[in-house]
């Protein structure tokens, strides 16, 4: 009787995120979206000349939603611009009216087109506690070109907010979670948004919010529509949307891959990034992830498995 010859097994799926690889150096409490990767701490930005750190000193800017100027060598930090050639950090003259010792900018944002910034201003941390000091918020969306403010919005007291922006729309997420637009005026409110998220980030034209619970909201800028919420075994601490998906970290550095696929979010891929992690970041094709080793900066490249 002849023998049957098995079929062939199919070869495995290809890793969409190779091993990690650490850089030497370096700080971080956001990295820069774009090309490049430029680490950003409050007080120290640094990027890698092949592997050789180069540092430039800041003084203690709010990081996130940071921006890249059209040129691709200078980079919007807080309120001013960081020259990766001239390898200075200069304020912006037109924007200083907004940060001014006693109301201060606490969080800036950003707009994809780089002529205007979304700006939280409030009291100083080290005032908060006085008892003749109310915490008091307001979002402010200014012209760069002249600093004037588009729009205005107070904000409910709390935290300092998190915020990232996109085209025209700014996520806002602080004691409530909103999407505002250009002029200030809130486009969708607390109902179906997360409740105090911990990380907001812009990408893939969405929003992706992390919340305490480590569930992952991917949100619709232009009317704040909510496109899915992804929870995974293990909780998350950041996320970053990329095309047709979201990529994520958790507290023991595991990056999850989920497809949006029909208003749900399907795990398709994990890999260890090989040490704990706080921060992730699509940084062109590359997975970019922070920890707090003394070189806390990983990458790997990434392949978008989701279409």
């Amino acid at each position: 009787m002849p023998t049957r010859t098995p079929p062939t097994p199919a070869p495995p799926a290809s890793q969409p995120i190779s091993a990690f690889t650490p850089l030497k150096g370096g700080s971080a409490m956001a990295i820069a979206p774009g090309d490049r990767l430029v680490a950003l701490h409050a007080q120290l930005a640094t990027w890698w000349d092949h592997d050789t750190p180069v540092e430039v000193v800041l003084p203690d800017l709010p990081v996130d939603g940071s921006r890249w100027m059209p040129d691709g060598n200078r980079l919007r930090v807080g309120l001013g611009t960081l020259d990766l050639v001239a390898r200075t950090w200069s304020p912006e003259p037109t924007l200083q009216i907004w940060n001014q010792r006693r109301k201060p900018a606490s969080a800036v944002a950003w707009f994809a087109n780089d002529t205007h910034v979304a700006i939280e201003i409030g009291p100083p941390p080290q005032l908060v506690d006085r008892p003749t000091v109310k915490r008091t918020l307001e979002l402010v969306v200014a012209s760069a070109a002249d600093g004037k403010p588009r729009g205005r919005l107070a904000l409910e007291p709390g935290v300092t907010a998190k915020l990232a922006a996109s085209e025209d729309r700014v996520i806002v997420a602080g004691a409530k979670t909103l999407v505002v637009d250009l002029d200030a005026k809130v486009v969708a409110g607390p109902s179906g948004l997360p409740d105090s998220p911990s990380r907001v980030a812009f990408g893939a034209g969405m929003f992706a919010v992390t919340g305490h619970a480590g569930e992952v909201t991917l949100v619709r800028p232009t009317d704040g529509a909510v496109l899915a919420t992804w929870q995974t075994d293990t909780q998350a601490i950041d996320a970053v949307p990329v095309p047709h998906g979201v990529v994520s970290v958790d507290i023991k550095g595991t990056i999850r891959v989920g497809c949006l696929e029909s208003a749900k979010i399907r795990t398709v891929a994990e890999v260890s990034s090989g040490s704990f992690g706080l921060i992730v970041q699509l940084v062109g094709d590359r997975i970019v992830v922070v920890d707090g080793s003394a070189n806390p900066i990983r990458w790997a490249t990434f392949a978008n498995p989701c279409h």
